[in-house]
């Protein structure tokens, strides 16, 4: 009745809330007609009358502990009263609220919202009401939960596009930025912990530069790698990440570019032997030589100077060109031979370098005859590469290049030759053409890139086009490729055209995926000899006559399986209303199943846990729904005997307790490297011994490098597949870790409570030959003489898969008469050489030359199976030249040189059945197999020792097993497949003839 009287004062109006209602009930004083005291006596007299029929309201949680960041719709608690069980609208709250709301039918009671432990209040009262006397209070207390740290107070930072810049003399530990980082759980002692996650640098990688104070987020240049622009550093990106006393953080991304300033010195490009030659018949105001020095610092001009004064040479202070101002004629005994000049460079930033070096003057004679090719007519021509270093003996001539839009140029030099004899004054000059050839040497230029950063939305479409690269070439026939720098699996671009486009599905949400990028990209040549590089940012975006009555007939309680044993479990309280013994007297029994037997204990009026523990881990169990439902029998001494039964739920609630458990702690698998995507590489098997059993997943942890990565596992069944290509030449093992975590194994929400194990896996690579062999250069053009017996030239090929000796070499094209053959030692490359039939004699006297042109074939895997060999060709050019000096022709003109394709083709032939023919074979066989099972049968059918593997006749021996008819076709049918095939096995050619016999027999 106290609790009737407490229900009724939560819920019932004041006296002197006369105008107002009362809790929602919307009744007011005004309309009350009987006094607080008469309602009071009323309502005690009902419940003394009633008190046997009216059954209490039963809460199965009570009080509720619900965290703050529980889900709306989650069941928090149920009622019940079975008095109302099963009727439509009986449950309800009567104090209103917004917050809770309990379901009328089943008495399910849920939160509508999801609570903020640290601006929602933290405990709430409800009633809960039948419609009948009895009512019952529900507590619900909010908990806190540890939560993650916020990064959006400064929007530029979690969305990766805060940019800043500062010089490459930028102080240390000067602040650069502060993170600005929010938690809530601050107000109750939590404390926040800084750190930089990674540090990008760009063009150039590697650089560690940066540091974050651990507490207070002060981003500073910390010393460990100095800044400089000029090395390649012209940018950074970190990731710097804000940790709670939980470990739950949250990230963001900060972009410092980096200002170039003015601080290398010029760099001399120092002449060969740091000396130059000139002859005494210079003209003044002739050029010399020409100084350049080079400086690292961008757009940086230089002014060259004479450290001491001069007046026998000039110097441009723009060029660097050096000219003639005085005579340097030997004759005059005043002038030296040498002269020491030392120049100075400086740039704008007004650093300097200087440059000494030795100017020699040679003596110069009076001509004498010379040959006519060389003094008259077009003279000898000389072919040299564009990018041959100034001062050059003769043939070393720096010229520049012929660019596109420009024609090719030559040079006319004119040569000074005299007699070796120092006394004689003879001499003569001739003339030499030196075409220039063009070689690439022009890096690509971009000229197009993205010039802010690029903001996408996540689960764009893979292939959506994101940005376009343009770049172009100078160099002649020379196209530009482009490619991404590092591993981006979310990024691809394409080679020739330079779009950018998403490789990947990307996902906001997801915590693996970065939530912006900084892609380089290069821009490369044919031959991969001259790169350029452009960056670009791209940043992602965004439910007896008297039973015994006890104070509860039913319990329900929940307690975890790790419960120890001798816990009590309920403690009974029961009266019984008769006034004599033994009618009062109670006594009482626990009535348990086969499955709960040793699991629970009555000691007096207490049950108890033991002597088995609770265990949820159980098939059993899962059967009955993880509760056990325990029946106690309360029972008097009467006559005759009065009872009741209470009953008790017990629900038990499921703990994480076993870790997954392995066959083995390493596992080793193999695979080919030339296995498609999706192959199998092996299955790792764990297994778990808590419920639901076995339910686990795996992940690779560690050693899965690249993007992609080579490897992935199915997290539900453990199966290693292959991922992305492999190339045992560069990577012939992986080993990898993979984690094995339990799932759903406790009631605590994951990962609270989950319990992993690690695993090592070893991945060796399988040998396929997929390399073919790489000759270079892939075309030679040498020259010899007529006369000439010996090796030419060597070849330089090489296989990344198949070593020197297992290498062939064969001339295939082009070797008119065997005139040449390859010449091999040990294991090295083959030579060329001239062979037994090359005939001097067929070139003797003649005044042209002749060109051979021969394909030679690089064949790897030697001896190995045909199939599986790869090829490569090599071209060689040989100008042979007759050995003879006499006079030529002055029509005859040089015949250019042009290189030819020849095609190699290789017809493989193999044999391939038609489609009938497995499936003649295959009736063939089971013929056959059944044939031999009747010899069998006819053989042992009597023997007692096999007789029971053979089918029985049962009759009287006078009579057949058979009738006549039966018997005959029994032995009727014998059939024999002949196959006549041709010699020749091709797809096609194949014939098979099929010759049925069938013999009869009568009997």
């Amino acid at each position: 009745m106290a609790a009737l009287l407490m229900d009724l004062q939560l819920w019932l109006p004041a006296q002197d809330q006369a105008t107002k209602h009362a809790n929602g009930l919307g009744v007011g004083i005004g309309e009350v007609s009987l006094s607080m005291n008469t309602i009071k006596i009323v309502l005690i007299c009902g419940a003394l009358l009633f008190s046997n029929i009216v059954a209490e309201i039963q809460i199965l949680i009570n009080p509720v502990y619900l965290s703050e960041n529980k889900l709306p719709g989650t069941e928090l608690s149920r009622a019940y009263d079975k008095d109302v069980a099963g009727k439509p609208n009986a449950y309800r709250f009567l104090n209103k609220t917004k917050d809770f709301v309990i379901d009328a039918n089943s008495g399910v009671i849920t939160a509508t919202k999801i609570f903020n432990y640290e601006t929602d209040p933290t405990k709430f009262l409800f009633i809960v009401d039948t419609g009948g006397i009895m009512r019952h209070v529900l507590t619900v207390n909010i908990i806190d939960v540890p939560e993650p740290p916020d990064c959006t107070a400064d929007p530029l930072f979690s969305s990766g596009s805060a940019t800043f810049e500062i010089a490459e003399d930028y102080p240390l530990f000067q602040s650069i930025y502060k993170v600005n980082v929010t938690d809530e759980d601050i107000a109750h002692g939590d404390r926040l912990t800084y750190n930089i996650e990674t540090e990008l640098s760009g063009p150039k990688r590697g650089a560690n530069s940066f540091g974050v104070d651990p507490v207070n987020g002060i981003i500073s240049l910390r010393g460990e790698d100095a800044l400089d622009f000029d090395a390649g550093y012209h940018t950074f990106q970190l990731s710097v990440r804000a940790t709670d006393s939980a470990g739950l953080f949250c990230q963001g991304t900060i972009i410092i570019n980096i200002r170039d300033i003015n601080d290398e010195t010029p760099q001399f490009e120092p002449f060969p032997m740091d000396s130059i030659n000139v002859t005494e018949k210079k003209p003044i105001g002739d050029f010399v030589a020409r100084v350049k020095a080079t400086d690292r610092d961008k757009d940086s001009s230089i002014i060259y100077s004479f450290k001491t004064q001069q007046e026998v040479f000039g110097l441009d202070p723009f060029t660097g060109i050096i000219t003639v101002l005085q005579s340097l004629n030997l004759d005059n005994p005043s002038n030296p031979r040498t002269y020491s000049l030392e120049i100075e460079a400086r740039d704008d930033g007004n650093n300097t370098s200087s440059y000494v070096f030795t100017v020699f003057v040679e003596n110069v004679d009076d001509p004498i005859s010379c040959d006519s090719n060389f003094a008259t007519g077009a003279g000898v021509s000389v072919s040299v590469a564009e990018n041959i270093p100034s001062s050059a003996f003769i043939y070393a001539i720096l010229s520049r290049d012929p660019d596109l839009g420009q024609e090719v140029e030559f040079f006319q030099l004119v040569i000074a030759v005299r007699n070796r004899d120092s006394l004689s004054l003879e001499s003569c000059v001739g003339t030499i053409t030196i075409n220039i050839q063009n070689v690439n040497d022009e890096s690509p230029v971009l000229i197009y890139s993205p010039d802010a950063p690029i903001s996408i939305n996540e689960n764009l479409p893979v292939g959506t086009k994101l940005a376009k690269f343009m770049a172009t070439d100078r160099d002649i026939e020379d196209d530009v490729h482009y490619e991404l720098i590092g591993t981006q699996k979310e990024f691809a671009i394409n080679e020739d055209l330079g779009d950018v486009t998403v490789a990947y599905p990307l996902d906001y949400e997801d915590e693996t995926t970065p939530k912006s990028w900084v892609l380089y990209v290069r821009v490369y040549d044919n031959d991969k000899t001259h790169s350029t590089t452009g960056t670009f940012t791209v940043i992602l975006q965004d439910v007896n006559d008297n039973p015994p009555r006890c104070s509860q007939d039913i319990y329900v309680i929940e307690l975890p399986e790790n419960t120890p044993v001798d816990t009590s479990l309920v403690s009974l309280t029961c009266t019984d209303r008769d006034g004599t013994i033994p009618n009062n007297n109670i006594t009482y029994h626990l009535m348990k199943d086969a499955f709960s037997n040793k699991t629970f204990t009555m000691t007096n009026n207490e049950v108890k846990v033991g002597p088995m523990h609770l265990d949820y881990d159980n098939s059993v169990f899962s059967a009955m729904d993880f509760k056990y439902t325990l029946f106690v029998r309360v029972s008097d001494e009467g006559i005759p005997v009065l009872s009741t039964i209470i009953r008790i739920i017990l629900r038990v609630r499921r703990i994480n307790e076993l870790n997954p458990i392995g066959t083995m702690m390493s596992f080793t698998f193999s695979v080919f490297e030339n296995s498609p995507i999706d192959t199998l590489v092996g299955k790792i098997t764990y297994t778990d011994g808590d419920w639901p059993f076995n339910n686990v997943q795996y992940a690779i942890v560690g050693g899965n490098f690249g993007i992609p990565p080579k490897f992935y596992i199915e997290s539900d069944s453990g199966i290693i597949k292959l991922l992305n290509s492999l190339d045992r030449e560069a990577v012939s093992q992986y080993k990898i870790t993979v984690r094995i975590t339990d799932v759903a194994n406790d009631a605590l929400p994951d990962p609270l409570r989950q319990r992993s194990a690690t695993a090592q896996v070893t991945i060796h690579v399988l040998n396929v030959n997929d390399e073919p062999p790489v000759c270079t250069p892939p075309h030679l053009e040498i020259q010899t003489y007529a006369n000439f017996r010996g090796p030419l030239i060597r070849l330089n090929c090489l296989d990344k898969d198949s070593p020197q000796d297992h290498l062939s070499y064969s001339i295939t094209g082009g070797n008119t008469n065997n005139q040449f053959t390859l010449w091999r030692e040990g294991t090295e490359s083959p030579s060329l050489a001239t062979g037994q039939n090359f005939q001097d004699y067929l070139f003797q006297g003649i005044q042209d030359g002749v060109t051979f042109q021969l394909l030679i074939e690089v064949t790897d895997e030697l001896g190995e199976n045909p199939v599986s060999q790869l090829t490569a060709t090599t071209t060689v050019i040989i100008h042979v030249l007759p050995w003879t000096t006499a006079q030529p022709t002055s029509s005859r003109e040089t015949t250019p040189t042009t290189i030819t394709t020849s095609v190699l083709r290789k017809i493989s032939y193999y044999w391939r059945p038609d489609t009938w023919f497995p499936a003649v074979v295959t009736l063939t066989g089971a013929l056959f197999v059944m044939c031999l099972y009747a010899v069998a049968w006819c053989l042992f059918k009597n023997v007692p020792a096999y007789s029971r593997h053979f089918p029985q006749c049962h009759g009287h021996q006078s009579q057949p097993c058979l009738n006549e008819k039966e018997l005959r076709y029994e032995n009727s049918l014998s059939v024999v497949t002949q196959l006549n095939s041709r010699p020749h096995l091709l797809p096609g050619n194949d014939k098979v003839r099929t010759k049925t016999i069938k013999k009869f027999h009568r009997v």
